[in-house]
């Protein structure tokens, strides 16, 4: 009988190699530079000699960048943002996705909030802000889309009053409009009934010779 391999985070010592790369991701996450095995092992005692397994995972961890070439470690984030021309860069990029939500980018730049403030003073982004006014989606000004308008009408704009994002959901139903999220759930329920009546109208292979000529999607009804 072939004996089963045990899942590493169910023995003591895969506990602890999951626990280490934690650790390795959250010390490189706070440093710019590469890090060596050497630097690793004096700032967190990641020792890759007294634990080869250690070393293989950190090197596949996809939240890791392994040079196989000088031998370092650095950490890879969702987004390479360095500075704030790389947020402006990647919000240009993606402005025809819509906007970028902040925790998108937390790991990518240590002051990204500092940045977009930065940014929103300059009038370069436009940004939706929490309850706590910390800054929540990010939008990319394309000042070829700034032209001017009427005084009249700018006056209208500014006096119409958006509902509380609480009540936002109820007052869309009454204006007749929905929310992307009611139409995601309807496009599920849509495609669940679909695959349903597929199911129903699959053909069913005969296998007896007697039931050939038998509609078996029809009820039958035996003659008298």
């Amino acid at each position: 009988m072939k004996k089963a391999i045990p899942d590493a985070s169910s023995t003591p010592g895969g506990r602890h190699t999951l626990s280490m790369v934690y650790t390795v991701i959250n010390f490189l996450k706070s440093v710019e530079e590469p890090q060596t095995a050497e630097d690793l092992k004096r700032h967190v005692n990641a020792d890759f000699e007294a634990n080869p397994e250690l070393y293989r995972t950190i090197t596949q961890n996809n939240k890791i960048d392994y040079d196989p070439k000088n031998h370092t470690f650095s950490y890879r984030p969702a987004y390479n943002i360095k500075n704030k021309e790389d947020l402006l860069a990647l919000l240009q990029e993606k402005k025809d996705e819509g906007g970028m939500e902040v925790r998108e980018l937390k790991d990518s730049y240590i002051d990204v909030r500092g940045v977009v403030e930065e940014l929103v003073e300059t009038g370069q982004v436009y940004v939706i802000r929490n309850k706590d006014n910390t800054p929540r989606i990010l939008f990319y000004n394309d000042a070829r889309l700034n032209v001017d308008f009427d005084a009249d009408f700018k006056q209208m704009w500014h006096e119409l009053r958006a509902p509380d994002e609480t009540d936002l959901p109820a007052e869309l139903e009454k204006a007749g409009l929905k929310t992307m999220e009611v139409f995601e759930k309807k496009a599920a329920v849509d495609d669940s009934k679909q695959k349903k009546a597929k199911a129903r109208n699959r053909k069913v292979k005969i296998t007896n010779t007697h039931l050939e000529g038998i509609d078996l999607t029809q009820d039958y009804v035996a003659p008298k």
